[in-house]
């Protein structure tokens, strides 16, 4: 049964129990799973379906920032917010970026590794966050620290540090930009479990909503469609996993990216030692947390595990990377020219091998330098109480007094095996970016055989459009790290989502798809005006 609908247009709220009700399955209908071993559906075919058919004419893929930007792209260039659904997990589009955040210690008055003008909220990018605060900061007559805002705004990074807002401003101003575009109404709880083409240059969108025991399967037909799923998971290094499935210890060896509080709150009352895993920001910010828990315990230590020393810099032309204490430093994960510069032009210009090697460069694994955390790890080595080592973790075993006993095998020359014992092991080498490890990327790439580029990521042209999808005039994009090995650097940024839904709405514009106006200079201004009145677009 086909149920024409652009929108929920008229759901009352964001809450999954709120969605009209459907019949609930506990198991794929054996006509759905007949369905999804096609490539090609006949509407015909989705006609005779148990499953609730509707249509819509844009679908964001994800829920969360990537969709945001995309969706606030759709509604500013002219599209009706009743003809956009978004399909993801969480209400708030930050939702799940804010749990990995405050998970890997960035909170709400903690600064993000993100630029003035990288603006979720606003796709002109100004005001930037710094004015916004400077602003803030004169409104409640704190001129001192305004004062230091503008003096590292015009001298960064040679005489200040870059400037980088705090993460909860960043989320204040998403919700206010969310109510704005009435994201609220756009937004609906699902997940979605595949995607195929039509046989009228549309794709259907298969997608469960589970509720309690019991799960909902229903269909949505789209021939725009926006993916953006972000990491598939976490990653869990085979160490790691095997020492996890051997003894079902969730608490003293954990990712950084998981809710691991009990680690400070014990470090706190008892004192310990901790081996921390990788050096990028996340390691920083681990080693930040666990400095400030040392005021309230010194009994605290840390082992730093990095896999090989770097004697120096990466280099790319005259240019050599900031180094010390083998930490690299980046005021943000690529050069500031690959986010609108001439590092941007060559990087899109650039064969797909060529682009490898230059995201090698100039990404790689870096933190930010600051002054309050080059300062802890040299107050660490004088004191004693932090300690870099080298090498690959080999094996995690459990100790006597529950302690926990690794094996670190050197890298290089030095194969010589050193022995660390630790209460704790905290491992912050990143999120897991394998596409296989998402079920709908996972069967996209076998069903319809998309290729990947260099650094096996979905392979998109400089409109993001996944072309490898195409179905006549459908058309279907993509965006965030998946797209990572493509025309832009740094696509897991905020200004990387924003500049990859630009790139792709301005190409649904030149195709003229229903609602679309193109951006023309009084429109942009007229648009920016709304923005700041905070009244719909």
């Amino acid at each position: 049964m086909i149920t024409l609908q652009a929108t929920e247009a008229k759901q009352p709220s964001n809450q999954p129990e709120t969605l009209p009700s459907l019949p609930l399955i506990t198991a794929r209908p054996p006509s759905l799973k007949m369905l999804l071993n096609q490539r090609q559906v006949s509407m015909q075919a989705l006609e005779k379906l148990e499953v609730p058919v509707e249509e819509t004419t844009y679908l964001a893929i994800g829920g969360g920032l990537g969709s945001f930007a995309w969706v606030n792209h759709l509604v500013i260039y002219g599209v009706d917010p009743a003809h956009i659904v978004s399909i993801g997990f969480e209400p708030k589009p930050y939702g799940r970026y804010k749990r990995l955040c405050e998970n890997s210690q960035i909170p709400k008055n903690e600064r993000l590794r993100s630029d003035s003008g990288a603006t979720p909220d606003n796709i002109w990018g100004w005001p930037g966050y710094a004015v916004r605060e400077i602003w803030d900061d004169l409104k409640h007559l704190k001129l001192g620290h305004a004062a230091y805002i503008c003096w590292q705004i015009f001298t960064e990074p040679v005489f200040a540090e870059p400037f980088t807002p705090k993460s909860g401003d960043v989320y204040a101003s998403i919700d206010r930009e969310a109510r704005r575009i009435g994201w609220k109404r756009i937004w609906r709880h699902g997940r979605v479990r595949t995607i195929r083409q039509t046989d009228d240059g549309r794709y259907a969108v298969v997608y469960s909503q589970s509720k309690a025991k019991r799960r909902a399967y229903r269909i949505i037909i789209a021939p725009y469609i926006h993916v953006a799923i972000g990491y598939p998971g976490l990653r869990f290094l085979p160490d790691l996993q095997a020492y996890r499935e051997q003894t079902g210890d969730f608490k003293q060896v954990v990712n950084a990216y998981e809710n691991h509080n009990h680690v400070y709150e014990q470090l706190r009352q008892q004192g310990g030692t901790v081996l921390v895993r990788g050096r990028g920001i996340v390691a920083s910010r681990i080693i930040q947390r666990l400095y400030e828990e040392r005021h309230k315990n010194p009994q605290i230590a840390i082992l730093h595990l990095m896999r090989s020393p770097i004697p120096e810099g990466t280099q790319y032309r005259q240019a050599t990377r900031l180094t010390e204490q083998n930490l690299q430093f980046q005021p943000y994960n690529f050069p500031k020219a690959c986010f609108g510069g001439d590092l941007r032009d060559r990087l899109e210009k650039a064969s797909e091998e060529e682009r490898q090697k230059l995201i090698d460069i100039w990404g790689g694994t870096t933190t930010a330098n600051r002054s309050d955390w080059r300062m802890i790890i040299k107050t660490g080595l004088q004191e004693g109480w932090y300690q870099a080592h080298f090498g690959q973790l080999e094996r995690i075993v459990s100790g006597p007094e529950n302690k926990l006993l690794t094996r670190i095998k050197g890298r290089g020359l030095s194969q010589v095996e050193t022995h660390l014992q630790a209460d704790f092991v905290i491992d912050a080498t990143g999120l897991n970016p394998e596409l296989e490890d998402s079920p709908l990327l996972k069967d996209l790439l076998q069903s319809y055989g998309l290729e990947k580029n260099a650094l096996g990521r979905l392979r998109v042209a400089h409109d993001f459009e996944i072309t490898g999808l195409r179905n006549q005039t459908g058309r279907i994009y993509a965006s965030g790290t998946i797209t990572l090995g493509g025309p832009f650097g740094p696509v897991d940024s905020f200004v990387g989502l924003q500049y990859a839904a630009q790139r792709s709405v301005n190409s649904l514009a030149r195709l003229q798809t229903p609602g679309l106006r193109p951006m023309n200079i009084s429109r942009s201004v007229n648009q920016w005006l709304r923005w700041v009145e905070g009244v719909k677009p």
